[in-house]
């Protein structure tokens, strides 16, 4: 199975998307997918259900910096080269969904009770997030 098929099967097993994919993706970067799994939980439905940022997107960005991501305050170059992939990811998936938001994406306000039933109700994961999760995965490996 490949990894954008695997994270889209961890969202079908009820997973976050951010957990979906920072956990396929994290794994190839030697983190324990137990512990990919809890880092990535608070990012999930835009940022703790606020409907920001995609956490499809999210969870890609910080595999990205897990790969490339600097650890010495002056290691300028590595920092840059997160900020420059992030941005290439972010306008790739701004380019094929429209934009980069999980309200935006999918419609629906996770802060409201009501929001977690229509996501269910309107098949929105199968619709709409499984896409962005297999983008988000497929672009990662593909810029990385």
């Amino acid at each position: 199975m490949n990894d954008s098929i695997d994270a889209a099967m961890m969202m079908k097993d009820s997973y976050l998307c951010s957990q979906a994919v920072f956990a396929t993706l994290g794994e190839q970067c030697g983190i324990e997918r137990n512990q990919a799994l809890k880092l990535s939980t608070g990012f999930g439905a835009g940022i703790a259900r606020r409907g920001d940022i995609c956490g499809a997107v999210s969870g890609a960005i910080m595999a990205i910096g897990l790969k490339h991501g600097n650890y010495e305050v002056h290691d300028v170059d590595a920092r840059d080269k997160v900020f420059f992939l992030a941005q290439k990811l972010i306008e790739g998936i701004k380019a094929r969904h429209g934009c980069h938001t999980c309200r935006g994406l999918t419609g629906i306000d996770f802060t409201k009770p009501e929001g977690l039933k229509l996501f269910e109700e309107k098949g929105i994961g199968e619709k709409i997030c499984i896409k962005v999760i297999m983008d988000c995965v497929d672009t990662v490996k593909e810029i990385w």
